[in-house]
């Protein structure tokens, strides 16, 4: 996979920081973002330094979340009451020593028999990604809290097998798992510059995150198919699948125009959210052409990869040249344009009591 290299300031950035040497280094947090996750692993280190630890710390700690979710063999009863007491944990701003300890120990039991070597290896770091999180300024580490806590409870609600049965399920389950981390990404972009409108960027922030959703999900049907999972509303095929697509693509433009907000003088921060969205949306323009295809073939190559980080990092310096990228990438894909800010009011819990998620359940 194509792979972008830290620069010698990053990864010297543990060394000049200061960091104690019992918790999670620098370098270490992107060999695990390496391992699960190639897509991420390619496009945080895009970003300037201290956003780069933040955001991939707060990226592992949702994967950890993640693993216990999808733990193919531990029990529901077991996943729900871990998830929510990691939430607890989170939403107390992770300085529960004791209960740290005892989630770590529960979550490695948890996986042990069901998690890729990935996921496991991380499950047993849990310890020194928390303390890592703990290393940071206060306002951070109370972003990535309220994030992980409202990703956490909203996990939990969903391996009590609630079922997806409507567009607006759909809307609920991609913000639990992506809308979120798009309210997190504003808040820590909008925090490391003030010319950055915080409540614009989180006005976009959920539809952002649920075009990246979806795009995966469209993606990966015919595997989740063939696992006895679907992530889209019951009865949903091609005609539909059509729907769900130009949708996708509405919410990929909102992308745009939350990359657009942002002053072009933060071209780490840009170039990062343009090489995602342009990504999802190059694969989107090819599951528009084979609908049915499985998941491998939707994949796009090493080479498209590598022409669009190139295309990126010259785009992103303009917002004529970045618009102009993404009407190229998105051409002959049909959309259909939502609310953004609706769709927030709908679905987010960013400024809501987050242990009332649970409350929520049917």
């Amino acid at each position: 996979m194509f792979s972008i290299r830290f620069t010698k300031k990053q990864k010297d950035f543990d060394k000049d920081n200061a960091v104690p040497s019992n918790l999670i280094s620098f370098h270490d947090q992107h060999i695990h973002l390496e391992k699960v996750s190639r897509t991420f692993a390619l496009t945080i280190p895009l970003l300037p330094d201290n956003l780069c630890d933040w955001v991939s710390n707060a990226y592992l700690l949702c994967r950890i979340a993640d693993t216990v979710e999808d733990d193919p063999k531990a029990s529901s009863d077991k996943k729900y009451a871990w998830l929510v007491e990691f939430g607890n944990l989170a939403a107390s701003g992770f300085g529960d020593e004791i209960k740290l300890l005892s989630l770590h120990r529960l979550g490695v039991e948890l996986v042990r028999g069901g998690a890729k070597e990935s996921e496991f290896l991380l499950m047993q770091d849990m310890v020194k990604v928390v303390t890592r999180t703990l290393s940071y300024d206060v306002k951070v580490r109370q972003i990535l809290a309220r994030g992980v806590s409202i990703l956490s409870y909203g996990m939990a609600q969903s391996v009590k097998g609630k079922s997806i049965r409507s567009l607006s399920d759909l809307d609920g389950y991609c913000y639990f798992v992506a809308g979120v981390v798009g309210e997190v990404l504003a808040c820590l972009f909008s925090l490391c510059d003030e010319k950055i409108n915080r409540q614009q960027l989180l006005t976009l922030s959920v539809s952002f995150g649920e075009g990246l959703q979806l795009t995966n999900i469209l993606k990966d049907r015919a595997e989740d198919r063939q696992r006895g999972v679907a992530f889209l509303p019951e009865g949903s095929e091609n005609l539909q699948v059509a729907d769900y697509i130009a949708i996708t693509q509405g919410h990929l433009d909102d992308a745009l125009r939350f990359i657009l907000m942002i002053p072009p003088e933060n071209r780490g921060i840009r170039q990062f959210c343009l090489m995602n969205i342009a990504m999802a949306t190059a694969t989107l323009k090819k599951i528009a052409k084979k609908p049915d295809a499985d998941g491998f073939r939707l994949k796009i190559s090493r080479r498209i990869v590598k022409f669009l980080y190139v295309m990126c990092a010259i785009s992103c310096k303009s917002n004529t040249l970045t618009s102009l990228l993404f009407r190229f990438l998105s051409s002959g894909v049909s959309r259909n344009s939502r609310d953004p800010e609706l769709l927030r009011k709908n679905v987010s819990w960013w400024d809501k009591e987050t242990y009332c998620i649970l409350l929520t359940e049917k």
